[in-house]
């Protein structure tokens, strides 16, 4: 329990990293687009996703070994496996793709997750992470880095949804009522938004930005519980391996694409003209290289729904940059609508501490089977 709580704690630290991290990534993004230097969030999206990629050099010696068959590694996690999991009879000791956690219903230990299983869990996972951050980035072409940060902060709307179905997350009155508060906060704050001073952006140029935020904080959403669901123990699951090829299925999948947004003349690919440019894109993709890893932490320390509600403090953050680097004034209406967004993250998180884990049976060859549910409820 100790050690639970410890570990719960370390999670909010995480979030408050990932916090500060992704709002000044927003800012670096947007200053970049605002003036219309460097406008390719496809292509940045490409670079920050690949340079994932790094994460697999604390396990270059692992990976060479790797043929596939049980390495020095595997051997080690069947090791870990024995011993903290119950023996089972009727398993398929041999089969190519075991279960991530342990399907004795009288047991809460989970199994150590082999190279093969990472990769697979990677490869499910890189098109969400992709769209994800794509959506995130492209919607600041076009919008401020507080209504961006606003619009996705609905995500927490999404990851109750897709939670509840997935059974990773329970609904209770204390939490439904930390949602709503959170609601009301964000319509609160959007309402202060209005006074941001002018810029030359279409309608269609805002719809279509806003849209990218939400569909953003839809796939945030889904993602996020899947990835909670399927990992129960994160002591049990190398993080940097998952992220490593991540990048890398992103840096072989995702080519096709950066060739044709350039020859259609969409997205065309070129250096940034301005050193000053590269420097912030530079810094942005460290950002990125650090926080998403700092984020996924805290997804499997806490919950998806206390990190997601938790990112909704992204909002005051954002809104306190406007007025250093923007020269917006703060509102009575935004101290209020901060004010209930710090409320309702302080009220889940309370609920989320407290409340019993729900079990999690999630192979990798499963999680498909879970998107099932989400497509008859809508």
């Amino acid at each position: 329990m100790e050690q639970s709580r410890k570990n719960w704690f370390i999670g909010l630290f995480m979030i408050l990293i990932v916090i500060l991290s992704w709002v000044s990534s927003s800012f670096i993004l947007n200053q970049v687009f605002e003036v219309n230097s460097y406008k390719k969030p496809f292509l940045i999206t490409y670079l920050n996703v690949s340079s994932f990629i790094l994460y697999l050099i604390p396990s270059w010696k692992q990976l060479l070994g790797y043929t596939g068959k049980n390495t020095q590694f595997e051997e080690d996690e069947k090791f870990e496996t024995i011993n903290n999991a119950p023996f089972d009879c009727d398993s398929e000791v041999e089969s190519d793709i075991t279960p991530l956690l342990s399907t004795k219903d009288n047991s809460d230990s989970p199994i150590a997750m082999s190279i093969k299983q990472t990769i697979k869990l990677s490869g499910i996972f890189c098109i969400l992470w992709f769209i994800a951050n794509f959506s995130s980035n492209a919607s600041l072409s076009y919008t401020s880095v507080a209504s961006q940060t606003i619009l996705s902060s609905t995500s927490s709307f999404f990851t109750l949804f897709i939670g509840a179905i997935l059974q990773v997350e329970s609904i209770n009155s204390k939490k439904l009522l930390g949602l709503l508060i959170s609601f009301i906060g964000i319509i609160v704050v959007t309402e202060s938004d209005s006074i941001m001073p002018e810029v030359s952006f279409t309608k269609i140029q805002v719809v279509i930005s806003n849209s990218l935020a939400l569909i953003g904080a839809l796939v945030y959403g889904l993602y996020s519980t899947l990835l909670k669901r399927s990992i129960k123990d994160e002591s049990k699951f190398n993080i940097k391996l998952f992220f490593g090829f991540v990048g890398l299925f992103t840096m072989i999948t995702m080519w096709p694409i950066i060739l044709f947004l350039h020859y259609s003349g969409i997205e065309t690919i070129e250096l940034p003209q301005s050193s000053t440019v590269l420097y912030l894109l530079l810094i942005n993709g460290t950002i990125t290289f650090i926080s998403d890893y700092c984020w996924a932490k805290a997804i499997l320390l806490t919950s998806p729904l206390t990190v997601t509600v938790g990112l909704s403090l992204t909002i005051p953050f954002a809104m306190i940059g406007d007025v250093i680097f923007k020269n917006r004034y703060i509102t009575i209406s935004y101290v209020i609508g901060a004010s209930l967004v710090l409320i309702s993250f302080a009220l889940i998180n309370s609920e989320e501490n407290e409340s019993e884990p729900i079990k999690q049976f999630s192979p990798i060859t499963d999680i498909e089977n879970d998107f099932q549910p989400i497509y008859h409820s809508l």
